[in-house]
């Protein structure tokens, strides 16, 4: 299992590549931008919504161990709370 350390150092190294990435395959001849300004300006936005749907993804993986994180913790508390209430029950009846 990955330390949430490892996963933000991983995600800070994503971060970084991820725009040369996108300038190099903008650049790179591959001639997926038109001339057509239509066509140029929809291709745009279909990038902007591709950037939009991995940011949530992104978001949603954040979202989903900080709960799971939480309920680690919650069932950690739990075992603690009757470990705790064993022992003064045992107390109790001494």
């Amino acid at each position: 299992m990955k330390s949430p350390k490892h996963k933000s150092v991983l995600s800070f190294c994503i971060m970084l590549i991820f725009p040369l990435l996108m300038g190099c395959s903008t650049f790179g001849g591959s001639g997926s931008v038109s001339s057509d300004p239509a066509v140029a300006e929809q291709q745009r936005e279909v990038d902007q919504l591709k950037k939009e749907l991995r940011e949530a993804e992104r978001f949603a993986e954040e979202a989903n161990q900080r709960e799971k994180a939480a309920k680690d913790r919650l069932k950690a508390a739990e075992h603690e709370l009757k470990a705790l209430e064993e022992r003064a029950k045992r107390r109790s009846e001494y």
